[in-house]
Parts: C-alpha cells; structure tokens; sequence
C-alpha cells in the first residue's frame, strides 16, 4: 500500500467572481499533489464544485513536466507530515463516503446512503459486479482502469 506525502498547493490566482466571494482572502482555492516514488508518478488531487479530479502522472511521461509547472502557477505550497487521522463517531459534516464518490464519479443524485448510489449509479449507466464475481479474480490480479480493466480480469 502507498500512502502518499501529500503537499498542499494554495492557489492566488484569482477565479470566477463568485468564487472570489466565497474564498475571501489572499488563497482562492487548495488542491494537492504528492509524489509516488514507488511508482515514479505524482498524483493530483483536486475537489471543484463540479466534481473531483484524481491524475497520476508517470515522471518520464513528456507531458508531465508542462502539466506539473502550470498546476504549480500562482501556487504557495505546504508539505504536511503524515498525520494521524482522528477517530469520529459520526460522519463529517457534509463529507462522508457518498457524497465523496458522487462527486468523484461526477453523478447527478440526491443518494445520501451508499444503497441509493448503487442504484443511481446503475441507472446512469455504471456496471454492477457483485463481490462473489470479482472476490476469486482479485487475488490473482488487481483491478485497474475501471469497467475496461475489470471485465478483463472477470
């Protein structure tokens, strides 16, 4: 398991007017990128209101070096330590797995349960694999570039 080093990447370039308005403040937007050495990749994290973006950008790849300068453009970092994640005994306000993977995945639905997700995300087209399909195949292989990978393996 990787567990990334992430460092946080505070934005001053100035976006739209409202966003101004509800970022108040010298930082306008925070997104974050950690490097994998393992993999030789960094990894970006992004949450916008339109959704969230996960990328993975192999080092040796071309285009990357471009990439990663302009997502540093205007940026003041801070590299955290890893910290310990604190114990809750309720969900965060507003942030707990549903919402999380909706905005992920980039789904319309107003699913507040994982339950409802599963069935909104089959609606919108998503292909269900139940755990006793897959469960044999993924001790032998690992899934990876979503549906595509995974009808491979099953």
């Amino acid at each position: 398991m990787i567990e990334p080093n992430w460092i946080l990447l505070f934005s001053k370039k100035r976006g739209r007017w409202w966003v101004r308005l509800l970022a108040c403040g010298r930082y306008h937007h925070v997104k974050a990128i950690a490097y994998l050495p393992a993999m030789r990749a960094w990894l970006f994290y992004d949450v916008k209101f339109n959704g969230t973006r996960l990328m993975l950008a192999p080092e040796d790849d071309p285009g990357t070096h471009v990439f990663l300068h302009d997502y540093l453009d205007s940026c003041d970092l801070v590299a955290m330590p890893r910290l310990r994640i604190p114990k809750r005994v309720a969900p965060h306000a507003g942030f707990w797995c549903t919402l999380a993977m909706k905005h992920l995945v980039g789904i319309r639905t107003g699913a507040l349960r994982p339950d409802r997700l599963w069935r909104d995300s089959v609606a919108a087209g998503g292909k269900p694999y139940e755990s006793s399909s897959y469960e044999s195949s993924l001790n032998e292989s690992r899934l990876g570039e979503g549906s595509r990978e995974a009808e491979r393996v099953l």
